[in-house]
C-alpha cells in the first residue's frame, strides 16, 4: 500500500488515532505504535469495512510491514 493512495479524510483518522503527524513515520525518533495500528486499521478497513481498531492491534510486526510496503517501489510486486 502507498500511502500515498490515502484520502485525506482516511489521513486524518490516523493522524487523530495516533496524536502524529503522518510524516513521522520518516522520523527514526518518533514513537509509531500508535501510528502504525491506525495504518494498519485504515489498510484492512479498504479489504473489510468491518475491520476494527482492536483487530489491528493484534496484528504482528510483520503484517504491518507487509501492508506498508509500497508496491511501486518493489520491482517484484509487478
Amino acid at each position: 500500500m502507498n500511502v500515498n493512495e490515502l484520502t485525506l479524510g482516511e489521513v486524518e483518522e490516523v493522524e487523530n488515532y495516533a496524536g502524529l503527524p503522518l510524516a513521522a513515520l520518516a522520523d527514526s525518533n518518533a514513537q509509531k505504535g500508535k501510528l502504525m495500528v491506525a495504518l494498519a486499521w485504515i489498510i484492512k478497513r479498504k479489504e473489510d469495512p468491518s475491520f476494527t481498531l482492536h483487530q489491528a492491534k493484534q496484528l504482528k510486526m510483520e503484517d504491518i510491514n507487509t501492508l506498508l510496503v509500497d508496491d511501486d517501489a518493489d520491482p517484484k510486486a509487478k
